[in-house]
């Protein structure tokens, strides 16, 4: 017997069709729900519901795209290249000099 590995917990499908498919299911396509929140099959306002050809598209992660690239205004991530020109340590009567 095979054994099966649980989804993450950020396992996600999207609703996908091989055929034309309904009003509801048009304002729905290639959104991504977290596995335990996908709404059934067929959709609930499906007018086709009979004919149905929607199915789910499993994904590892509900994001379609990586939120961890740097981003280019970020102010830390480059050195500053010109002349430095601060002359003290600091401004508080308390840094060390």
């Amino acid at each position: 017997m095979a054994q099966v590995t649980p989804p993450s917990a950020w396992h996600a499908v999207s609703i996908v069709s091989s055929a034309a498919c309904c009003p509801a299911a048009l304002g729905v396509l290639d959104t991504r729900f977290l596995s335990n929140e996908a709404p059934a099959l067929p959709l609930e306002a499906c007018s086709m519901s009979a004919h149905c050809r929607c199915s789910y598209q499993h994904h590892d992660d509900r994001r379609a795209l990586s939120r961890r690239t740097p981003d280019l205004w970020s102010p830390g991530r480059g050195g500053y290249l010109g002349e430095e020109r601060r002359r003290e340590r600091g401004r508080r009567g308390t840094d060390p000099k």
